[in-house]
């Protein structure tokens, strides 16, 4: 198959595009590079025999009109402002049109050339407020739900305050249904929690984990940010392999479907506290905790604990994670130190302390 894949040289659309090309597949790929780091990637797509890389800004419809002339199975949509902050202060319209013209100029040109779409989504979608008033139990370590409801499943309330970045793409995947609908092409609907692996662009507010096992390894400052300034809040992570894993599955499958949104989430098994990061990091690279500080301030749209119910992708895509958590972090740790170059290109300054 060829197939489109929208932020290619991002770090998730980074692994899609890898992954389709080992799997004998052709990738027509499409960045705008405006995230520090995409350059990486985007060196490495420019020279590969099966990748056409192209610089081009999918929020503009005339950058891309150009696919109307190419012959394609599937766009797989990467390509977002993927911060919960993102948008406040004078970025707001950037955000929306980078998040939904973006995908609304997608999906006009899958309705004149029929091929799939797949959308690459985000928890993010879920109600701010509902997630906030989820019973909950603290451990010596950790948030922990109180019910089995605590596990978010596609059904939860998606009501407002979701953030802007959140009812883009919550908006985005109203509109690729209803397109789907309309004009009979198929839609997937992938609906991910915090994906983490080697190689990732990490920042505190996209990115946690890795951004915390660089910074450790740089001995640049940390902060436990609300919920008691003492890090209990939970995330659960999913590595990128298994998200491909699914994707690879959803690109044989052309049928239309009424409901085509999964949740594709660690779960509990793989979820992680920043406390228990940090003393993952204490054993795993430094005991030194001195960088490490903790505030009371309450930032907009967090939350406490978030946990994927991903019972639904499993039975439809056999999806379950198959990375632990213990390797996803271990593989971040040891790309950087392999690769000493690469958070050497993220940073000027602040190189890793050996």
């Amino acid at each position: 198959m060829k197939i489109v894949v929208t932020g290619s040289a991002g770090f998730l659309g980074n692994y899609i595009t890898e992954y389709l090309v080992v799997h004998g597949h052709q990738v027509i790929g499409i960045d705008n590079l405006s995230r520090k780091g995409s350059e990486i990637n985007a060196e490495k797509q420019c020279i590969h025999p099966q990748v056409h890389f192209v610089r081009a800004d999918i929020s503009k419809s005339e950058e891309i009109k150009f696919l109307l002339k190419e012959e394609f199975d599937w766009i797989i949509d990467c390509a977002a402002e993927p911060s919960v902050l993102a948008g406040f202060g004078s970025g707001s319209r950037s955000l929306v049109d980078n998040n939904l013209t973006s995908t609304i100029n997608l999906l006009e040109i899958c309705k004149d050339t029929k091929a799939g779409f797949i959308l690459m989504s985000t928890s993010r979608v879920y109600s701010i407020k509902a997630l906030s008033e989820m019973q909950i139990t603290e451990s010596e370590t950790r948030f922990e739900p109180a019910l089995m409801s605590g596990f978010v499943n596609e059904d939860f309330s998606t009501k407002p305050p979701v953030s802007l970045y959140g009812s883009t793409k919550l908006t985005s995947e109203l509109l690729a249904i209803e397109y789907s609908q309309m004009f009979d092409f198929p839609v997937w609907i992938n609906r991910c929690g915090v994906i983490a692996g080697p190689g990732q662009f990490g920042k505190i507010d996209q990115g946690v984990f890795s951004y915390w096992i660089y910074s450790w390894l740089r001995k640049t400052p940390l902060k436990y940010i609300g919920f008691g300034g003492n890090g209990k809040q939970v995330r659960d992570v999913v590595h990128p392999f298994d998200i491909c894993q699914v994707i690879n599955k959803q690109i044989q499958d052309r049928t239309v479907e009424d409901d085509p949104i999964y949740n594709l989430g660690g779960g509990l098994t793989n979820s992680m506290s920043l406390l228990e990061l940090t003393n993952w990091c204490k054993e795993n690279i430094d005991k030194d905790d001195s960088h490490l500080e903790s505030s009371s301030e309450v930032r907009p749209f967090d939350i406490p604990i978030y946990l994927t119910n991903y019972a639904k992708a499993n039975k439809r895509w056999n999806f379950r994670p198959s990375i632990t958590m213990n390797t996803i972090l271990i593989e971040i740790r040891d790309h950087v130190i392999n690769n000493p170059d690469f958070l050497n290109r993220l940073y000027s300054v602040n190189k890793i302390v050996q």
